[in-house]
């Protein structure tokens, strides 16, 4: 029982063909047309290899084969993605997914319950990335949402609340998603073994100068805003180097004010993400940084989001590490900088993620690529590993 790479190929292909609203890259936004589209051709697919489906009130589908009566290995991942974005991103996942799945309904030796899930919604979109793994796991608070906002996805709160906390006892979950980054890459092309998915922690910042005349304001006498800000940024830079453990630092938003090109700037708001597999980084450096600003600059403070760091099942990556011997392909434990569903479920049943070398770690981007021979290393091992859950 092998992967028919083939078949993985054309399904991925035809999604990226048939389902994109733009001709910049690949675009299926979280609860757009596309989007809507693209699962439904997921679920044609599966019915017409016979297999049972199902779709909660805000579209998150659920395929299983196996005894009705036990608890199933549920595994899966995306079909949205960011806008202008690429091929492989979350729908690997699901179309890699949907080959086990058909291998696994004519050859399930062992009599498991298997289901495929595919999400919505994973991308960051006006409801909050992880959507839909989010919502059945009961981790969206549904009467905080505006109405309108709701509308404008075509949701409202009763069919949130029909999804909200409806995540089955699975065994397990896992998820094969490419790695959207270089550790692979330099190492070989293995195929990484997730051991957890790091945490985040977002700071808002606004540095506060004093808005002047560009021409008539001598150096010494300035406090532009956007000096300061810069010289923050050079810092976080700076210290986030002290750790070899994947824990990064960004500031990726940035807004100058007033903006204009004869004004000193006179505010500047910033936004600080630590992301680490780290619980112990992902609270105390962000600390640091934050008192040494204060110490430093006129600033105001205003914590973000905060999602914790979620390790990996011991025994589901034991297995995954074992289906690469099995195979003959070599394997290598490393962290997820990246969220995903898998992210989410983590707190709730056991979880794990194969990741997919990625050319040159390019991702959210349409040069996203994936050598097919490293695709089929991982998509072999994904299929051992379930074919070894008993």
């Amino acid at each position: 029982m092998t992967i028919d790479i083939n078949r993985i190929r054309k399904n991925l292909e035809y999604i990226g063909n048939n389902f994109n609203s733009d001709n910049k890259g690949y675009n299926r936004l979280a609860f757009s047309k596309e989007e809507t589209a693209a699962i439904a051709w997921l679920e044609e697919t599966l019915i017409s290899h016979g297999i049972k489906v199902r779709r909660d009130s805000v579209g998150n589908l659920f395929a299983r084969i196996g005894p009705t009566d036990k608890a199933a290995y549920a595994f899966g991942s995306h079909l949205d993605t960011v806008k202008h974005g690429g091929l492989y991103d979350g729908a690997l996942g699901v179309v890699v997914g949907l080959e086990c799945l058909l291998e696994l309904k004519d050859n399930n030796v062992n009599n498991n319950a298997y289901e495929l899930v595919c999400f919505v919604g994973e991308e960051g979109n006006h409801l909050g990335g992880t959507f839909g793994s989010r919502l059945i796991t009961g981790q969206i608070d549904i009467d905080s949402l505006d109405d309108e906002l709701l509308a404008s996805q075509n949701m409202n709160k009763d069919m949130l609340r029909q999804a909200h906390n409806t995540l089955e006892n699975y065994l397990g979950f896992l998820e094969l998603h490419i790695e959207q980054g270089t550790v692979l890459e330099n190492n070989d092309n293995k195929i990484g073994v997730v051991t957890s998915i790091a945490g985040i922690n977002r700071t808002h910042i606004t540095v506060k100068g004093e808005q002047g005349h560009s021409g008539t304001i001598p150096m010494h006498s300035r406090k532009d805003a956007l000096v300061m800000a810069s010289e923050i940024v050079k810092h976080i830079n700076t210290e986030v180097k002290q750790y070899n453990d994947g824990t990064v630092a960004t500031v990726g938003q940035f807004e100058v004010k007033p903006n204009v090109v004869t004004i000193v700037p006179g505010e500047v708001e910033m936004t600080f993400e630590v992301r680490s597999g780290s619980e112990k980084v992902l609270t105390e450096f962000p600390r640091e940084i934050i008192d040494w600003i204060n110490d430093s600059y006129d600033v105001d403070i205003t914590p973000g989001v905060l999602k914790d760091t979620n390790a990996m099942s011991s025994e589901i990556i034991n297995e995954i590490e074992q289906a690469g011997k099995t195979l003959g392909i070599e394997t290598m434990r490393m962290l997820s900088g990246a969220n995903h569903d898998t992210n989410t479920l983590a707190p709730f049943i056991n979880t794990g993620m194969i990741f997919v070398p990625s050319i040159k770690g390019i991702s959210h981007n349409p040069l996203e690529k994936s050598d097919w021979e490293y695709i089929a290393n991982a998509s072999n091992i994904m299929l051992e590993t379930l074919k070894s859950f008993n």
